[in-house]
């Protein structure tokens, strides 16, 4: 479709707002396949890193490995690797940044909270990685234990992370409700 067309079928399909005659309703003119909507994640991390985010002393999230363009505005779930094994929290993506591994060190070894020794050997061998900037940062006073996702939710912890199915979506939305009443 040439951008000509795509101004015709915007110009054509565009109606006014209901009541409100000083505002337009832009009609759906692609698919979810073309531009899908950004999608929740599951993020594994490990305890002590998981608490000092929920604390919000680590207020991003180091990748060697992440999607492109990266979700922003996102939700992302918390999970707390072995030994706690559950959804402890909830935080969005702020932004995504891919950047030389040391430009994200001398950038964000503050807000990151690891040590210069844990974050060479991390990303050892890659010459770029991912900065996960995190902000509204949630805990659950209830985290949701692995064995209760296994069972109500057929969910395995991812080794980075996975984006989350519907119907586990759903339960962490109800989650997320609960809690914060």
């Amino acid at each position: 479709m040439t951008v000509a067309q795509l101004a015709l079928l915007t110009q054509d399909a565009l109606t006014t707002g209901g009541d409100r005659k000083d505002q337009l309703v832009v009609p759906r003119l692609f698919d979810d396949e073309t531009y899908p909507a950004p999608r929740d994640v599951v993020l594994s991390i490990h305890p002590k890193y998981s608490e000092k985010i929920l604390e919000e002393q680590k207020t991003v999230e180091l990748r060697r490995r992440f999607p492109v363009p990266g979700p922003s505005a996102i939700t992302l779930y918390i999970y707390s690797t072995s030994p706690v094994q559950a959804i402890v929290g909830v935080a969005r993506i702020k932004e995504v940044q891919e950047l030389p591994v040391q430009q994200i060190w001398t950038e964000f070894k503050k807000n990151a909270s690891v040590k210069y020794k844990d974050f060479r050997k991390y990303f050892r061998g890659l010459e770029s990685g991912f900065v996960l900037i995190l902000h509204d940062i949630r805990p659950f006073p209830d985290p949701i234990p692995l064995r209760r996702l296994r069972e109500e939710f057929g969910f395995e912890p991812p080794q980075s992370f996975l984006y989350v199915k519907n119907e586990l979506h759903e339960a962490l939305q109800n989650e997320l409700s609960i809690q914060s009443k």
